[in-house]
């Protein structure tokens, strides 16, 4: 079965644009022209993924976001917004109402979008809904971090080169010995594992 993804997009163009890449690259698509109609579609349908605009009639793409994470049947769904807002206090906003990532529509191709739909999928879905697994954030230079940034061979410290962004360390439970782990830095943004 294909992962599903809505698109949220007023512009009927745009929306048409990147749901035909999307479904030429295998997705299931749901497409809503504005907020309400987003909202509407989920009462019935849980996508894998909401590719979701800001500026839209009747409700802000910020507003669809804020309802989306307080419902605990959707909530972890992942939302990637994809917008013509860049300033930094709206990335800033999406990211902390939950957006997994922030792309701006003009710096974005549909092939680029699909691109990166497939990364935040490949890492919702190897985190697999198990709340026995844990993401960390490792505070640079204290306790051992320096002495594991040798190690490790971090050229970047605890940064994501691609994306300039904080490091998450992931614990994954080993199913054979209860309370063992294994740890591994991972991309929040692009999903890359070092």
């Amino acid at each position: 079965m294909s992962m599903t993804v809505l698109v949220v997009e007023d512009t009927d163009l745009l929306r048409r644009m990147y749901s035909d890449r999307l479904e030429t690259d295998g997705y299931r698509v749901l497409g809503a022209a504005d907020g309400l109609e987003a909202l509407s579609l989920l009462r019935t349908d849980t996508p894998d993924l909401i590719l979701l605009d800001l500026i839209m009639p009747k409700m802000s793409g910020l507003e669809v976001l804020s309802l989306v994470k307080k419902d605990p049947r959707l909530k972890a769904v992942p939302v990637l917004i994809l917008s013509n807002l860049g300033e930094d206090e709206d990335i800033r906003r999406g990211i902390e109402l939950g957006a997994v990532d922030y792309m701006i529509k003009n710096d974005a191709r549909p092939a680029d979008v699909s691109e990166k739909i497939s990364a935040v999928l490949r890492v919702a879905g190897s985190r697999g809904g198990d709340r026995s697994s844990f993401k960390l954030v490792v505070r640079d230079r204290e306790a051992d971090a320096d002495a594991f940034v040798s190690a490790a061979n971090l050229t970047r410290r605890f940064w994501c080169p691609a994306c300039e962004v904080e490091l998450n360390l992931e614990l994954l439970p080993q199913g054979e010995r209860n309370g063992w782990y294994d740890a591994h830095l991972l991309c929040p943004m692009c999903g890359r594992e070092y």
